[in-house]
């Protein structure tokens, strides 16, 4: 018997500009007219003639009298028997249109400085119309590749679409945007933003996926390279299995009789990054950022229920892949006490032990409930430290990274909390007062939990009876 259970997807929110084309003042009275025209003639002396032209800005200036700060400059325009000369005196500069065109949101185009609307605040653009930080220009929000949306403020800086507060002053980039630009003044965007994600590889078919592969299925997870993996919940031995897309099986066995609960893979969140930045702006851009080291590993959890008769040793925990190791593939990296819920699934084998696992960008491992119900507790790989994270009002359900250092944290009940996993700090994004077994990343990538409910997407995971 199969039963269905909430499951929650964060959507993408997808947030957008628009360019400042500057302007031309064309004028055709030859008293006032101050640009050079297709006949004009220039000397040491500063005088120049031409036949009815239009003004032109800007015009740099060259010769003597570009630096001559006592030159008197005469314009001598003829029109039939009409001579008109003007005489000024003071000093003449050339101007650079662009000296000053160093913002982020700004271009040097065809001599003129180009400013889009990033970071430009709510009035950047029409009322039908919003920002989109990728092009610079305003659209409609309806079009296709538009990312726009509002700021969130963050001490002295607001981070708009594309980026995220780490909650210590400072933007960082969240999907599809691999990287941020900031205004000198304090407006943010997120950069190197992606419009579409190509599929790089197909997973597995149905029909690979509904055969051996599945006997006994209790979770399932995908690395970046479409190959799938399962634990299993059954008597004796449990096992973790990999499918890859051509079909291949291949499975590790557990330890002892502990039951297996959940498998997670290090993913990553902004995939596919840009390779070079788009050709936006004349100015250098940073290259993306280098990818995170550890995607595609694999770590699962070990449980067992209070009256389930388990031994202390070895001690139920979390557990990752070392494929090489064949004398101990899956050594333990959290070790973790019995602890006992309720839910979400109502049979207490699949709700004891520690529940909740997911992979923080950093290669960190989080889980809840490894020493008391609610606590989340953390393991470093890199440190090789153990942690007791947070400790939160009911027990740990579900949790996916949203943000370089934000997780969500699903809690028995329905609770979704956003983790801080720098400032240790939690608040509520909502309630949906029902059971959450698990949460992941929708296709595309997963923003930061800064929507309204309509953002989050129900899915579904099947625990066998």
């Amino acid at each position: 018997m199969l039963r269905n259970h909430a499951v929650i997807l964060l959507a993408s929110a997808l947030l957008p500009a628009c360019s400042d084309d500057g302007a031309r003042v064309d004028t055709t009275d030859p008293q006032t007219a101050t640009g050079s025209s297709d006949t004009a003639n220039s000397s040491d002396t500063g005088v120049a003639s031409g036949t009815d032209s239009p003004t032109t800005a800007p015009t740099s200036t060259s010769g003597d009298s570009a630096t001559d700060t006592s030159s008197t400059a005469s314009t001598t325009t003829s029109s039939s028997s009409t001579t008109t000369t003007t005489t000024t005196t003071g000093s003449t500069t050339a101007v650079d249109p662009c000296a000053e065109c160093d913002q982020p949101n700004q271009q040097c185009l065809q001599g003129e400085c180009v400013t889009g609307c990033q970071g430009q605040g709510p009035d950047a653009c029409a009322a039908d119309q919003v920002c989109d930080v990728i092009s610079g220009t305003c659209k409609d929000p309806a079009d296709g590749c538009v990312l726009a949306g509002p700021d969130e403020p963050c001490d002295a800086r607001q981070c708009g679409p594309g980026s995220v507060c780490s909650g210590q002053g400072v933007c960082l980039p969240i999907a599809p945007c691999a990287d941020v630009a900031c205004l000198d003044d304090g407006p943010c965007w997120g950069t190197l933003c992606a419009c579409e994600r190509p599929k790089p590889c197909e997973e597995p078919t149905l029909e690979l996926l509904n055969g051996p592969f599945s006997t006994e299925i209790t979770a399932l997870d995908f690395s970046d390279d479409c190959a799938a993996w399962m634990v299993t919940l059954r008597s004796g031995t449990d096992y973790l299995r990999r499918l890859t897309p051509d079909g291949t099986v291949t499975e590790w066995p557990g330890v002892s009789n502990l039951d297996m609960g959940e498998v997670k893979v290090l993913r990553s969140l902004t995939v596919p990054q840009l390779t070079v930045p788009l050709p936006l702006a004349s100015e250098p851009v940073q290259p993306p950022p280098t990818p995170v080291e550890g995607l595609g590993e694999v770590a699962l959890t070990y449980t067992c229920c209070a009256n389930c008769g388990c031994a202390a040793d070895p001690p139920q925990g979390v557990a990752r892949l070392v494929e090489e190791d064949i004398n101990l593939p899956l050594p333990l990296v959290i070790v973790a006490k019995i602890t006992q819920g309720t839910g979400p699934f109502g049979a207490a084998v699949a709700d004891a032990g520690p529940q909740g696992l997911t992979w923080g960008v950093d290669r960190v491992l989080y889980v809840g409930n490894s020493s008391e119900n609610g606590d989340f507790n953390s393991a470093d790989l890199d440190a090789a430290s153990q942690a007791v994270e947070f400790s939160f009002a009911a027990r740990v359900t579900a949790s996916a990274p949203v943000s370089p250092v934000h997780l969500v944290v699903g809690l028995i009940g329905g609770e979704f909390q956003r983790f801080n996993v720098v400032t240790k700090q939690a608040e509520l994004v909502v309630d949906l007062d029902a059971d959450i077994t698990g949460a992941m990343p929708r296709e595309g990538g997963l923003q930061s939990l800064r929507g309204d409910v309509e953002d989050l997407v129900v899915g579904q995971r099947i625990l066998p009876a």
